[in-house]
């Protein structure tokens, strides 16, 4: 037996493995697909097609968000102000918290604003990444939810 023999006889049980893993994914999604249809939850189609509920969904998480921020934005001045008269501060971890569950926005407005916590690399620069990444992942859900509730 040869090299090429051999390349080529690896070459099949290769195709034949290939072949076989396909068929055994697409018999899986199927099986899961079949499974999921027959769960007592209503589709994503029956679920966003009712108006009142998104608007609901749309202005709760938009109030949510709202709320947070403004949180985000006293908790900070009112750390300054505390840090200016020495006394009990508010933990930084209570800070990041606030701001990691959407507050990043007012956290960011409340640094630059009252210059607190605005030389610390962890406020610095992991605020903003929050921002960034709240920014995106708000724009879908509040899009999703406005495209589904006024259009």
């Amino acid at each position: 037996m040869n090299i090429s023999e051999i390349l080529q006889t690896i070459g099949q049980y290769i195709y034949i493995g290939a072949a076989a893993l396909w068929s055994g994914i697409q018999w899986l999604w199927a099986w899961i697909c079949e499974w999921v249809s027959k769960l007592p939850i209503p589709n994503a189609i029956k679920l966003f097609s009712n108006d009142t509920a998104n608007k609901y969904l749309f202005f709760g998480i938009l109030i949510y968000l709202l709320i947070m921020n403004i949180w985000a934005f006293t908790l900070f001045g009112a750390d300054k102000s505390k840090a200016k008269r020495k006394q009990r501060r508010i933990r930084e971890n209570k800070l990041f918290k606030v701001c990691f569950f959407g507050g990043a926005a007012g956290g960011i407005i409340g640094m630059n604003m009252f210059r607190h916590k605005t030389l610390k690399k962890k406020f610095s620069v992991g605020i903003p990444i929050m921002f960034v990444l709240q920014l995106i992942l708000n724009s879908f859900i509040l899009g999703f939810l406005g495209f589904w509730t006024f259009f």
